[in-house]
């Protein structure tokens, strides 16, 4: 510690001038940057610590962890566990990367914190769960900026592979199925928590020796679904959901003391920023995880989506402190970056809380889509409004009067939820846009898109892709390629001058368009794939030509293809530049949700009419 004191001491005594809601601010930078270790805990509920009011809940371990910094009692995280993850590891809004939350996770080539670190010059490490969202092995951790990976993608790979390569059993926390980076999965010997943990404190024990800034991204699955403590734990509470449950929270609580244990062993824990948080809410299920608040897991509410959170930073962060500012689980890549003097990526949601002077908390917005239900919600800037909908109602919630969340004031305050779902349906009108790297290839259209590969192809969650074609006037003109990514989808023309779309084997043909006038054509799908729930899989295609859909078809079960995410798409040519649509085209639009007929979605504003045009006007 004596290193420190030079720098710390100017900042401690600035303290006072601070907000008695602030975090500290940092010591300047140090010559060597601090380790950081970033603790995920899975569907732990406000209740559900301790430090948060509850004293049956079993956690010595983690309060005296948050009573060593500053535990904040307005975190907001999401509502289920990969949207959550997602938004941790890019600070930036889910829907932005297609997620709500049904995706196939994040492009490769999205900055993450662990990549921003990575070019910061530290060693970074991912353990335990991944999930976000359902990723397969392109979508691994070591694809984001992780050095190395030891885990699982997802919860259902945990009792092995599915014996079809469908249909998954159910997850176990005894001999779970893990990965070691590229490896295939192996069952391990063991308790899933007491794995990872062992697995973390070699990582912590090789780095002793080392002069690399290290980050650990330690991922529990604890105490997520089944409850399914060790004996050792379990026999100490009564038989019940409760006290089974009280042994699963036991047993993750002394895993994370073991890894602190661990720090301090190796005398690291002075030159390292623990941050511990929980994805989502708990699920009220086996005992009221999320008290005082309203609601559960994958619900809008205070209960769904307010969770425990603290940080920990000897000498930079001050101790036994307790704020009621509202934070959010944005302001984590921020508050990394700070701390590690790395250069954050722009469009950053969140705010540094080292930075005494950082700005104002902003609106924040959660939304669930599929493009046939949808939910939402918004938590307006000053934290007094929550606007959210369950099923068809709009509720409003004002926090300031009802701090739990349980009394819906809408008919109160018609202006205020007027004024919320406005500001909701802007930013989602926004966000939904892709943005791709565009090359010209001719002055007839021709082009090659190129990046953000999961967003720009069809097969999983929702695509569209609008474009303004004006065909030739000319008659008997051969097939030609309007858009084309190999091995995924394609558009052309006919002989006759209609279209026929083609997408991962499913086709459908529309009428000819009107030549020599340009024509508003859009191709939309959604394609609902879940390793969860596989017998709800279905995909859904629609061509719109000029805001009239022209064609449509639904599929049940469609086979997952992860083939060719990474081909570019071609506009107006085949990939290998033949097939070339000889009239106009124009610079295509592309939007990570379906589209559909205005009559079925006014609710979040999907309609065709709310597609911007890509034809020339006036």
């Amino acid at each position: 510690m004596q290193r420190w004191l030079r720098v710390i001491v100017p900042v401690v005594i600035s303290l006072a001038a601070c907000t008695a809601t602030r975090a500290a601010a940092p010591a300047e930078t140090a010559s060597a940057p601090p380790n950081i270790l970033l603790i995920v805990l899975d569907d732990m509920g406000y209740n559900d610590l301790g430090a948060n009011g509850n004293p049956e809940a079993p956690t010595p371990n983690l309060d005296a962890l948050a009573a060593e910094g500053v535990r904040y009692t307005r975190h907001y995280a999401d509502a289920t566990c990969s949207v959550a993850r997602a938004a941790l590891m890019t600070g930036t809004f889910p829907a932005a990367h297609g997620l709500r939350p049904n995706h196939l996770g994040l492009s490769v080539g999205t900055p993450t914190i662990a990549s921003m670190l990575k070019a910061r010059g530290y060693r970074t490490q991912h353990i335990g769960k991944w999930h976000i969202a359902s990723a397969t092995m392109e979508q691994a951790p070591t694809q984001y900026g992780f050095d190395n990976w030891y885990g699982f993608l997802h919860n259902n790979e945990l009792n092995g592979p599915a014996p079809d390569g469908i249909h998954y059993r159910f997850p176990t926390y005894r001999k779970p199925w893990l990965r070691d980076n590229d490896a295939p999965p192996e069952p391990q010997p063991g308790h899933l928590t007491d794995l990872l943990t062992e697995r973390a404190i070699s990582f912590l024990d090789q780095q002793q020796s080392q002069s690399q800034p290290w980050f650990l991204n330690l991922w529990y699955f604890a105490p997520h679904a089944p409850i399914q403590p060790d004996p050792r734990f379990r026999k100490k509470y009564p038989d019940t959901k409760e006290g089974k449950y009280h042994a699963l929270i036991d047993q993750l609580d002394f895993n994370v003391g073991e890894v602190m244990a661990a720090l301090d062993r190796n005398g690291q824990a002075d030159n390292t920023l623990v941050i511990v948080l929980s994805d989502n809410g708990g699920t009220n299920k086996m005992t009221d995880n999320n008290r005082p608040f309203v609601g559960a897991k994958s619900l809008f509410t205070e209960g769904g989506q307010r969770t425990p959170m603290f940080m920990r930073w000897p000498g930079h962060i001050e101790p036994d402190r307790v704020s009621d500012e509202l934070v959010s689980i944005y302001d984590i890549f921020p508050t990394i970056a700070q701390a590690s003097d790395a250069t954050p990526p722009d469009g950053l949601i969140g705010r540094s809380l080292l930075d005494p002077q950082r700005a104002e908390f902003p609106e924040l917005y959660w939304e669930y889509s599929n493009s046939e239900n949808h939910q939402y919600s918004v938590l307006s800037a000053d934290g007094r409004w929550r606007l959210f909908t369950l099923y068809d109602a709009v509720g409003l919630i004002d926090l300031e009067a009802d701090p739990t969340g349980r009394q819906d004031v809408k008919s109160q305050y018609p202006e205020v939820a007027a004024r919320l779902t406005s500001n909701y349906l802007r930013w989602r009108k926004a966000t939904r846009l892709v943005s791709v790297d565009y090359q010209s290839l001719n002055a007839r259209g021709g082009a090659v898109l190129r990046g953000d590969d999961l967003q720009r192809s069809p097969g999983y969650a929702g695509f569209t892709l609008a474009i303004g074609v004006t065909p030739p006037t000319t008659s008997g003109t051969a097939p030609a390629v309007i858009a084309e990514q190999a091995e995924r989808w394609r558009l052309q023309t006919t002989s006759s001058g209609g279209l026929r779309l083609e997408v991962l084997g499913q086709t459908m043909e529309a009428p000819a368009l009107t030549a020599g006038q340009c024509n508003e054509v859009v191709v939309s799908t959604q394609f609902n794939i879940s390793p969860v729930r596989p017998s709800s899989n279905k995909s859904l295609m629609d061509l719109y030509v000029n805001g009239v859909r022209v064609a449509e078809r639904t599929r049940k079960n469609p086979a997952l293809n992860t083939q060719g995410y990474a081909n570019p798409t071609y506009i107006g040519m085949n990939p290998l530049g033949e097939e070339q649509f000889q009239g106009q085209l124009s610079q295509p639009l592309i939007i990570n949700e379906r589209i559909v007929p205005d009559d079925q979605g006014a609710m979040i504003g999907n309609g065709i009419s709310g597609v911007p045009p890509t034809c020339p006007h006036g």
